[in-house]
C-alpha cells in the first residue's frame, strides 16, 4: 500500500495478536488493517471521512487509538468474520460473496422474467448480440448497457390508466 500508515499497534482480539494498521485514504477516509501472521489472517474496514466527522474523530493518534479500542472481530456471513466498530456512526460491514459464491450466485436459476434465465445466460446472449455488433473500445461498453437495460427481465412494466 502506498498510503501513509497513521498508526500502527499491536492489539489482542480474542485469544490472537493482530497488529493493527491505519492507513490515510484522504480525502475518502482510512481504512482499518488488522494482520494476524501466525494464522495469516488479515481484515479490513473502511471507514469513510463522513463516518469519522460523525463519531468526531479526526487523524490525530488519541482520536486514532479511540477508534482502534472500538474495533472487535464479529461474525458474519456464516462462519466468518469481520472487523466492526461498536460507533454507530461507522457502518456495519456487509457479507460479500467471493470466488466459488460469486459463480453459483450468477448461475443460479432466478426469476428474471418468464424464462427464469439466471444472470449468466442474460449476460452471454448479451454478449452473442455484443459480438453481433461489433462496436469497439468504449462503445463496447455502452452498448453492452444499454442493451442490458433495454432486455431487462425485471424491467418495471408501467400502464397509463385511461
Amino acid at each position: 500500500m502506498n498510503k501513509p500508515t497513521l498508526l500502527t499497534t499491536g492489539k489482542q482480539l480474542g485469544d490472537k495478536l493482530y497488529v493493527f494498521s491505519i492507513y490515510d485514504l484522504e480525502p475518502s477516509g482510512v481504512l482499518v488493517q488488522a494482520y494476524n501472521q501466525a494464522a495469516q489472517v488479515e481484515y479490513l474496514l473502511p471507514i469513510s471521512e463522513k463516518e469519522l466527522v460523525g463519531t468526531n474523530l479526526d487523524r490525530s493518534v488519541e482520536s486514532l487509538q479511540k477508534l482502534l479500542d472500538s474495533i472487535t472481530l464479529q461474525p458474519y456471513g456464516g462462519s466468518d468474520l469481520a472487523l466492526q466498530s461498536n460507533f454507530e456512526t461507522i457502518k456495519r460491514q456487509k457479507k460479500r460473496p467471493t470466488g466459488d459464491d460469486v459463480e453459483a450466485y450468477i448461475k443460479a436459476p432466478g426469476d428474471m422474467g418468464p424464462d427464469n434465465k439466471s444472470i449468466h445466460e442474460i449476460l452471454c446472449t448479451g454478449m452473442v448480440e455484443l459480438c453481433k455488433e461489433k462496436p469497439g473500445g468504449l462503445a463496447a461498453v455502452r452498448w453492452l448497457g444499454e442493451w442490458l437495460l433495454a432486455n431487462n427481465p425485471k424491467k418495471p412494466c408501467v400502464t397509463e390508466e385511461e
